[in-house]
């Protein structure tokens, strides 16, 4: 477990390495840990939110709201259910795990209805694992035919969680490929890196990365 300082001192160090001038955004994922760790955290400065759990988010976000802490944004990073977007809209920022087409349609038809204008990132099996959902490197050219026809979201790029068995640097180099061909209509941002591999993902590009363990400790 990290402090926060420590960690945002290792993604500024990250930064500089790469070349780069502009930080990724530090989404600290907050999936069952207590509300008085997310208040620690908030009065250290962090401000951005992951949840897995549409009732888990919703729930947290009104209590942290009842009890006064104002200017957090919570990001959806979860596997989310089409029945559930109406729900989850109100409360986020961005949906970072839109996965397939049918949830894609969803949204934008959600989001017409709400009158809202949510950021959202295709989750890409850039690993083509069998037992992870999301889009494949062969699917994008349909799925920008599609987006061009979105007008209710804000197209915000890809994501991806590499196959731990296998080496992150190789997969984040590819999604930096994938998102300088489609980026232009997909969006141009990447939610990529996680605790063990935020640094290979800097180096490749990313502009959202997520810490959880590192930064809460282990879950009670």
């Amino acid at each position: 477990m990290e402090t926060l300082n420590q960690i945002l001192a290792r993604i500024q160090k990250d930064s500089l390495d790469a070349g780069r001038e502009k930080q990724p955004l530090l989404i600290a994922v907050s999936k069952f840990q207590t509300i008085e760790k997310i208040i620690g955290l908030y009065e250290q400065g962090q401000r951005a939110f992951g949840e897995n759990y549409v009732q888990e988010l919703v729930t947290k976000k009104k209590l942290l709201q009842d009890l006064g802490y104002c200017g957090l944004e919570f990001h959806f990073i979860g596997k989310l259910q089409k029945n559930k977007v109406k729900t989850v809209l109100p409360h986020v920022r961005a949906i970072h795990s839109v996965d397939s087409i049918r949830l894609l349609e969803e949204i934008e038809k959600k989001s017409q209805e709400l009158s809202m204008k949510p950021e959202v990132y295709f989750q890409i099996n850039i690993d083509e694992e069998p037992t992870k959902g999301g889009f494949l490197a062969s699917d994008l050219e349909n799925l920008c035919g599609l987006v061009r026809g979105c007008r209710n979201l804000i197209p915000s790029g890809l994501m991806a969680i590499p196959d731990p068995q296998r080496d992150p640097e190789n997969a984040f180099e590819r999604m930096k490929k994938l998102s300088l061909e489609y980026g232009e209509i997909l969006g141009t941002g990447l939610s990529m890196g996680m605790s063990g591999d935020f640094g290979s993902a800097i180096r490749n590009g990313s502009t959202v990365i997520r810490i959880g363990t590192a930064l809460f400790g282990e879950r009670e």
